[in-house]
């Protein structure tokens, strides 16, 4: 179990722990290593078994609402998954947050309550039971123990409040229910002990104690070994061997599979580190530096007495391979795209807070890369006005002659043309609402890549919120710098190597200094805004000026491949850009996402990565150009002056001595069994065995986190089409399919991406 900086300590009463510990049992008279690893496990007491792979990794992840308990495959744990990965199996139990964890081996599993009682359960998942199969019921106050673990064997080694270490011995270790006994006591006085005490995290495999230390500032920490003893007149530790140095600041946690190999893992819960394992003559070489990533919370392994590599061709599985069930071959269509419908025109819907139709509203739309450029204040130029149905729809066909500002910001565009669409009203009360809507059309004259675009980014298309104008808009706000939106919920997921957020959609507000805001910003001056009837402002709101007041570029994440087993990634973001990106406005003091901008214009470089894998699935993020625009505009008549500010990408740029791409975050959770055998069936298909798929059709799912600008969060989404592809090509094993699934639908259709097993 890890300790934090300051370690909660868990003591065991005396008169508990004679109650719970009547059973007395033979102790051994040495308690010592085998040379050989095969040998270890009967020298515990442990049956001997055949050497291991695919070992049972578990992970107590809290950082959510409720404590869960999740299991990962180590498939060649005896290399430390060289060239391989930890698989999630997508397999988990519900455990308490405030519950602590530790494994025996054989599938047993140790729980320590939130009240203190010390359970055992088996892991039965292998062969279609439960991943928590209660077994015993010990009881006691096992609480007060800082640090329990134990290394697969029937030896329990328990750190105490006072810094003494407890062992006891375990009847019928992989039954789980044998009686458990104190059987020595060694002060904490003792080197090995002290260096327990003071470490990050503990763990043991067989009578081998490994403590984890992690850097501090500029001096780097390191993992050590501690072997176990009973022998008679021998002391109860060896000195201790340093198997790992260089440990960094931000490595908190270790573990091991079995003997020979030993992984760390980075910092915990914030999901930023990466799992990196050691083998070799004294666990010394580097095996993987990123055998897993977002692995976050306490991690113990199923401890196998000797560790085996798996048939080269066997295929990643919890338990056994179930047959192949019926599933069509996978060939990419090289069928032209089918001509977009004409999206000559911009379309919406607003309602009130509450969700109720917005109706009888005037809406103005207002093309806003007029001003993309424009550092001094520019008007948008109007491109039409409507009022808004009974159910709060609203559209706007496209002038038959565009505005010159507006055709010569489209043909830098690729065609498309973004705007927003604002409604004003008022509350009977007074209270001024404003909706807003970003949105895009294009001419039936456009390229067929920007009508395309403009329909993907309709099927995204939501109602607005009429949101209340407060009296903080009626100045400028101070605007914060990068020191204060580091501090954001959103610059620090963009810190975390494993993708949170995925295709989730977005927190309906967001703050650009902290975490996720609290409060309902309908509540204005102790009223409730949100259900008021909204009729139209008596004089509206003039035209909208904007300028440029600041500028960034931001790796965004456009397209992910995916390549489980025996297979290669490849993905295209090729010749132009073919993004839906996500854009934020800030009402008061909360920014919330308010429609798209399509991205289409033109660039000159090819970016992506070709051939990564097998147990290989990343994002790429190519370098996007973003700008905060300061709104003005005059509402009653001319008397009142507001202000509001919104985050808009722009065009693809890389910055000076800059990546053109980069590799964005770490999807490999998505790949592996656990995800295809929860897949619908019709989603489902296979690659032939050195043949290739690809998308490059429809769009993209949208990633919710493709990108923190200006400490806001933002989703994109990206059309596919010859230049934007997402690819897997099989390798030659034929014992068995290269199967692949789409996450939305079948693979030929509109998946969004797919998946592979």
């Amino acid at each position: 179990m890890p300790k934090a900086s300051s370690p909660r300590r868990f003591v065991l009463s005396a008169a508990c722990a004679s109650a719970l510990l009547a059973t007395t049992l033979t102790v051994p008279a040495a308690f010592a290593d085998a040379p050989a690893r095969a040998a270890e496990g009967a020298r515990e007491g442990v049956t001997a078994q055949a050497c291991a792979s695919g070992i049972a990794t578990y992970v107590h992840d809290v950082s959510g609402d409720e404590g869960v308990l999740r299991k990962f495959l180590d498939w060649d744990p005896l290399t430390g998954n060289a060239t391989g990965a930890l698989h999630d199996t997508g397999v988990s139990a519900p455990l308490d947050a405030y519950s602590k964890f530790f494994t025996g081996g054989q599938g047993i599993i140790y729980v320590v309550t939130s009240e203190g009682a010390l359970k055992t359960y088996k892991d039965n998942t292998a062969t279609g039971g439960s991943l928590l199969t209660p077994v015993r019921d010990y009881g006691g106050d096992w609480n007060t123990y800082a640090t329990i673990v134990s290394g697969g064997g029937n030896r329990i080694f328990a750190l105490s409040h006072t810094g003494a270490l407890d062992v006891f011995s375990v009847a019928s270790p992989a039954s789980g229910s044998g009686a458990i006994t104190k059987v020595k006591t060694v002060p904490a006085t003792n080197a090995a002990v002290i260096a327990m005490e003071g470490a990050n995290d503990v763990w043991a495999q067989g009578s081998r104690i490994y403590t984890l230390k992690r850097g501090v500032a500029d001096r780097l920490g390191d993992v050590k070994q501690w072997t176990y003893s009973e022998a008679a007149g021998a002391a109860p530790f060896s000195a201790a061997t340093v198997v790992v140095s260089g440990v960094g600041t931000k490595t908190f946690t270790g573990w091991s599979p079995g003997p020979g190999t030993i992984y760390t893992m980075g910092a915990t819960p914030d999901h930023t580190g990466v799992a990196r394992s050691y083998t070799g003559s004294g666990l010394t070489t580097l095996a993987n530096a990123d055998v897993g990533s977002g692995i976050h919370g306490d991690v113990h392994a199923d401890i196998a007495t000797c560790l085996a590599s798996p048939s080269a061709d066997a295929k990643p599985v919890l338990g056994s391979t179930p047959p192949d069930a019926p599933a069509p071959e996978a060939v990419t269509d090289e069928s032209p795209d089918p001509a977009p419908q004409d999206p000559a025109e911009f379309t919406g819907r607003f309602t009130l807070g509450n969700g109720s139709p917005a109706a009888g509203l005037p809406v103005r739309v207002e093309a806003i890369d007029v001003a993309s450029d424009s550092t001094e204040e520019k008007e948008l130029t109007t491109l039409g006005t409507a009022v808004t149905a009974a159910d709060g729809t609203w559209k706007v066909a496209l002038p038959a002659t565009l505005p010159a500002d507006v055709r010569q910001a489209a043909t830098a565009n690729g065609g498309a043309i973004n705007a927003v669409a604002h409604v004003d009203g008022q509350t009977v009360s007074g209270q001024l609402m404003r909706g807003t809507d970003f949105v895009v059309a294009a001419p039936a004259s456009a390229p067929a890549t920007a009508r395309a675009l403009v329909a993907s980014a309709a099927e995204d298309d939501t109602a607005s919120k009429l949101r209340p104008v407060t009296d903080d808009m009626m100045k400028e706000s101070p605007q914060p710098n990068e020191v204060q939106t580091a501090y954001s919920w959103a610059s620090r997921d963009e810190q975390n190597s494993l993708d949170t957020v995925g295709e989730q959609p977005l927190p309906e507000y967001q703050s650009d200094t902290s975490g996720l805001p609290q409060g309902d910003p309908y509540i204005v001056k102790g009223v409730d805004t949100k259900a008021m009837e909204i009729r139209p402002m008596d004089g509206g709101c003039d035209r909208t000026k904007t300028k440029v007041i600041d500028t960034t570029i931001r790796y965004t994440a456009v397209v992910e491949g995916h390549a489980a087993w025996d297979s290669k990634a490849s993905v295209d973001y090729d010749s132009k850009l073919s993004s839906n990106v996500e854009i934020a406005v800030k009402t008061g003091s909360n920014w919330t996402i308010e429609g798209t901008v399509t991205l289409g214009s033109a660039i000159s470089v090819t970016t992506g990565y070709t051939n990564e894998g097998p147990h290989f699935a990343k994002q790429w993020k190519v370098p996007i150009e973003y700008k905060k625009y300061k709104e003005t505009w005059k509402c009653n008549y001319g008397r009142d002056t507001y202000y509001r500010y919104r985050i808009q990408a722009g065009k693809y740029k890389v910055p000076s001595g800059g990546a053109v791409g980069k590799f964005g975050k770490d999807v490999r959770g998505k790949d592996g069994s656990g995800g295809y055998y929860k897949s619908p069936h019709k989603n489902r298909a296979w690659v032939a065995a050195g043949s290739f798929f690809q998308l490059s059709k429809n769009r993209s799912v949208k990633f919710g986190g493709a990108v923190s600008a200006f400490g806001i969060k933002l989703g994109a989404s990206t059309q596919y089409d010859r230049d934007h592809k997402q690819r897997i090509t099989a390798g030659k094993k034929t014992s068995h399919r290269h199967d692949i699934w789409g996450k939305n639908d079948k693979v030929d259709g509109k998946p969004g991406v797919f998946y592979s097993f």
